[in-house]
């Protein structure tokens, strides 16, 4: 009699881990082995980043160097 109960705890047990193994790759292996081959097909291919050089202003009004402020000279 212990040996029936023995093999059905056993069985039991194997097939919540089964189930626990399907469940985890159904929703979370096949997810993150598609999103890291997509990752690294994508790092094949190398995209720069466009980026705005903000120091070349040519299109300024006044120049630092020739621009005078009123408060420092002197107004006849």
């Amino acid at each position: 009699m212990y040996n029936i109960i023995k093999t059905f705890r056993f069985t039991v047990i194997i097939i919540f881990l089964l189930i626990m193994f399907f469940f985890f790759t159904k929703f979370l292996l096949l997810p993150i082995i598609m999103f890291i081959l997509i990752m690294k097909l994508l790092g094949y291919f190398k995209f720069k980043k466009i980026t705005k050089n903000k120091t070349k202003k040519t299109n300024k009004k006044h120049h630092d160097k020739s621009f005078i402020d009123a408060e420092y000279e002197e107004v006849d």
